[in-house]
C-alpha cells in the first residue's frame, strides 16, 4: 500500500467480540479552547499596555480590550490620529492594535501593522514591540523573521529578562529541523544569531540526547565574544543532558472495526514519515488493535505499557478514551486522538489531545470572517449534533469578537430542496408577506418582488461537500450572491473537482496545507512518499496528515507544553501546544475559484521544512494547479 514500507510492524489483535460498533464522528472532536487567552500574546508582567500617561483614547482602547470588547477597542485605537501622539504612544498604539489582532487569530494583519519601524526611545516598549514580532513571525512560521526580533530585543534588556529571551530563542532553534537551521543560516544575520545557529546545529549534530557539553564547551572556545549568558549556556548543558530519547511507540487504534479506514489512515501517515528515516533513527512501533470493543483500550494500553512503550498515541474514539481515563494511570506520554467527554485530561501532564475538529474550525471560521471586517452575519447549519456544535462554537467566537450573529437556521442532511430554509434563513419569506399584505391592502396594484435581508454581510454555511453543492445555488437564487460565504474543511471532499465544485465558487475555508497547499516541497511529499495510497483524494488524507504530524511532534511534546508560544509548522498546519495538553492547529485559507480550491494568503503557505535537494534525483513534476 505505501511505496515507502519496508517492514510491516507487529500488531496485536483485538479478541472476538460482539460488542456493537461505538461511534468516531465528527463529534470527536477536541473540546472548545479557552478563548479569552487563545493567541493573547504574553507580555512581560511590569509592561502595561497604557499607563496614566497616555493619551485618554488609548486608556480607553486598553479598557474596552480588557473587559472583552475587542472590536470596539480596535475602532478606537484606528480612529486616534498618530499625529495627536508622542512618538511612544505611537509605538504602544500599535503594539496593542497587534495584540487585538493576534488574540482574533490575525497574525498576517499583526504583521502588517508592525511592519514599520518602531518609533519609541523607550527600552521597555521596544523590548516589548519586538517580543511582539517575533510571536507574529513564529504564528506564521517565520522562524528566521523570529529570531532575528528577538536578536534585535535583546538590546533593550538586561540581567534575567536577556537571559529569559537567550532562552526563548534557543528553544526556537531546538525546535526547528537541522535542515531548516541550514537553510537559515545562509540569510543575512545579526552575527550574534548566526553564532546562536551554529551552537545548535552542533548540539543537534551529536544528538539532542547525548552528551552535549562538550560541543558546548568547543562552541564557547571559538565564539568567546559572543553575547549569550553562562547561565543559558549552563542551562542547555544542563537540560539537554536530562532528556531521555522516546524509541518504542504503540499505537491503540480500532483497526478491525467500522471505523478501520479512518484508524489505518493515521497508521499509515506515521508509517510514511517513519520509513523514511534512516533505520538507525526509526521508532519501533507496535500496534494494539481493540477492534469494535472500545473498553478493551484500557487493558491495550497496560500491555503496552508492559511491553516497554515510551510512548503512546491512542485511543481514536471517545468511548475508548473515556474507559482509559477512568481506569487506568496515564504514566509515560499519551497522544490522544480524540477527547474525553470531559476535561479529565487537563490536571495530567503526560497527556495531550491531537484530532481533527470542526468545532476548533468553526471557531477560527469566526476569526476570519471578523479580521475580514464583518460584523453581523447569519449561520446555516444541518440539524446534527456536530451542526449544532459548529454552530454554537462560531457564534461564541463571533460574539466574544464584537460581532453579532443576526439569525441561525437548520437544514436536513438528507433533504434535496433547501430553500425553505435559506428563504426563512435569508428573510425571503418575510419579505413576501409583506408584499402579499400590501397587495391584499392596495387590492393587487403594485408591482414589486421579494428581497433578503439587508442587515447582514455574510454567511456561515456548516456543510459538508455534497450538502454544499446543493445549498450555494439556492443562496445565491435568493438574493445572496454577493454576500461572503464562509465554510470549514468539511466543503472539499479532498479532490479537486472543479466540475462539481463550480457550485460553491467564491467560498473561503480553512484547511491543512496537506490538503490545500501546493509547492514543490508538498508535492513531492505527496508523489514520493505517500505514492499510491487508496484513499490520496477523499477526506482521509486528512486523518493521514494528522498520523505524519504526529510522528514530527512526538520528540517536541514536551518543549512546546511548556513554551506555548512556540509553532511547529505541521503538514496539517501551524501547531502549538497549549498548557492542557491540546495541539491546536492553525490552518491555511482557501477560496473557490472556478471550482479549484486557491489559496487566499500567499504569505502563509507550508515553507521550509523538507529540503528540495532531496529529490532531485527523481525525475521533474508537472507545476501544481490552485496555487
Amino acid at each position: 500500500m505505501l511505496s515507502a514500507c519496508q517492514s510491516t510492524p507487529p500488531v496485536t489483535r483485538a479478541p472476538d467480540t460482539t460488542s456493537q460498533p461505538y461511534e468516531i464522528s465528527d463529534s470527536e472532536a477536541l473540546p472548545l479552547p479557552d478563548t479569552e487567552s487563545s493567541g493573547t500574546p504574553s507580555f512581560p508582567a511590569d509592561f502595561l499596555l497604557s499607563d496614566s500617561s497616555d493619551d485618554f483614547r488609548l486608556q480607553q482602547a486598553v479598557s474596552l480590550f480588557q473587559t472583552g470588547n475587542p472590536a470596539l477597542a480596535l475602532d478606537m485605537l484606528d480612529s486616534i490620529e498618530d499625529s495627536s501622539l508622542t512618538t511612544d504612544q505611537r509605538t504602544r498604539k500599535r503594539i496593542m492594535q497587534a495584540t487585538i489582532l493576534m488574540q482574533a487569530g490575525g497574525s498576517l494583519q499583526a504583521q502588517r501593522v508592525l511592519a514599520a519601524a518602531a518609533e519609541s526611545f523607550q527600552p521597555e516598549t521596544l523590548a516589548v514591540f519586538y517580543l511582539m514580532q517575533a510571536q507574529v513571525f513564529l504564528a506564521q512560521g517565520h522562524t528566521a523573521d523570529a529570531l532575528t526580533a528577538l536578536t534585535r530585543r535583546e538590546q533593550f534588556l538586561t540581567g534575567v529578562d536577556a537571559e529569559d529571551n537567550q532562552w526563548l530563542l534557543w528553544n526556537i532553534l531546538m525546535l526547528a529541523d537541522t535542515d531548516q537551521l541550514q537553510m537559515i543560516r545562509q540569510k543575512d544575520l545579526p552575527e550574534s544569531l548566526s553564532g546562536w545557529i551554529e551552537l545548535a546545529i552542533a548540539v543537534k549534530k551529536n544528538g539532542p540526547y547525548s552528551d552535549v557539553q562538550p560541543a558546548v564547551n568547543n562552541w564557547r572556545i571559538a565564539n568567546f565574544s559572543h553575547p549569550a549568558s553562562a547561565v543559558v549556556l549552563d542551562r542547555i548543558i544542563g537540560e539537554t543532558g536530562t532528556l531521555v530519547k522516546p524509541k518504542r511507540v504503540a499505537f491503540l487504534l480500532p483497526l478491525t472495526s467500522s471505523y478501520g479506514t479512518a484508524a489505518s489512515a493515521i497508521r499509515d501517515g506515521f508509517e510514511t514519515m517513519n520509513n523514511d528515516q534512516p533505520a538507525s533513527s526509526r521508532y519501533q512501533v507496535r500496534y494494539y488493535d481493540y477492534g469494535r470493543d472500545a473498553n478493551s483500550a484500557a487493558l491495550y494500553y497496560n500491555q503496552a505499557i508492559n511491553d516497554g512503550a515510551d510512548i503512546v498515541v491512542g485511543p481514536l474514539g471517545r468511548q475508548s478514551i473515556d474507559s482509559l481515563l477512568s481506569s487506568t494511570e496515564i504514566s509515560v506520554p499519551t497522544v490522544l486522538l480524540s477527547p474525553p467527554s470531559d476535561d479529565q485530561s487537563a490536571a495530567q501532564e503526560s497527556l495531550y489531545q491531537f484530532s481533527l475538529s470542526q468545532e476548533l474550525e468553526s471557531q477560527q471560521t469566526a476569526q476570519r470572517a471578523w479580521l475580514d471586517g464583518h460584523r453581523r452575519g447569519v449561520i446555516l447549519y444541518p440539524q446534527t449534533p456536530i451542526g449544532q456544535r459548529m454552530a454554537s462554537a462560531f457564534s461564541a467566537r463571533f460574539t466574544e469578537l464584537g460581532g453579532e450573529v443576526v439569525s441561525s437556521q437548520s437544514y436536513a442532511t438528507e433533504e434535496v430542496d433547501y430553500s425553505p430554509a435559506v428563504r426563512h434563513l435569508l428573510g425571503v419569506d418575510s419579505s413576501e408577506q409583506r408584499i402579499s399584505e400590501m397587495k391584499n391592502l392596495l387590492g393587487g396594484k403594485i408591482t414589486t418582488e421579494a428581497r433578503r435581508r439587508q442587515d447582514i454581510d455574510f454567511i456561515f454555511l456548516a456543510a459538508s461537500n455534497r450538502n454544499a453543492r446543493l445549498i450555494k445555488p439556492v443562496l445565491d437564487f435568493f438574493y445572496a450572491q454577493n454576500l461572503p460565504v464562509y465554510s470549514t474543511s468539511r466543503i472539499f471532499s479532498g479532490k479537486l473537482d472543479p466540475i462539481n465544485d463550480a457550485d460553491l465558487e467564491r467560498i473561503r475555508f480553512p484547511d491543512m496545507p496537506w490538503m490545500i497547499a501546493t509547492n514543490v516541497e508538498l508535492e513531492s511529499l505527496r508523489t514520493f512518499l505517500q505514492g499510491a495510497w487508496p484513499y490520496r483524494e477523499t477526506s482521509y488524507n486528512r486523518l493521514y496528515g494528522i498520523g505524519m504530524d504526529v510522528f514530527s511532534i512526538l520528540p517536541r511534546l514536551q518543549q512546546m507544553r511548556k513554551n506555548p508560544q512556540l509553532y511547529y509548522q505541521g503538514l496539517s498546519g501551524n501547531l502549538s501546544i497549549d498548557e492542557n495538553g491540546t495541539i491546536n492547529r492553525q490552518m491555511l485559507w482557501a477560496r473557490f475559484s472556478k471550482g479549484t480550491p486557491t489559496l487566499l494568503d500567499q504569505q502563509l503557505t507550508y515553507q521550509g521544512r523538507f529540503s528540495e535537494k532531496r529529490f532531485e534525483t527523481y525525475p521533474a513534476i508537472a507545476p501544481a494547479a490552485g496555487q
